[in-house]
């Protein structure tokens, strides 16, 4: 079964419709069609990673999240090992 479809359409400068259409031809995508829907995907995309930071930032209350000490381990020689590389040794 397919999905049912809707029309959805934008008025736009023709300068920005040039430009997505050579970004589109960039991407190998067929037509302004694609490119709008891959723009959507891209927008869905966008406000998931929005509503998750709000949903951390809600649950840890403003604060930073909790470190364990293996990430902070890690984080101390990922330090050393670029101050190391800076200085040439």
């Amino acid at each position: 079964m397919t999905e049912r479809t809707m029309l959805v359409q934008a008025r736009v400068p023709a300068g920005v419709a040039r430009q997505a259409d050579e970004d589109a031809a960039v991407l190998g995508l067929p037509n302004r069609s694609a490119a709008v829907r891959e723009g959507l995907r891209l927008l869905h995309r966008r406000a998931q990673e929005l509503a998750l930071a709000r949903d951390y930032d809600d649950f840890y209350q403003g604060e930073a999240a909790p470190v364990s000490d293996v990430t902070a381990l890690g984080d101390q020689i990922a330090a050393t090992t670029i101050a190391d590389r800076e200085s040439g040794k």
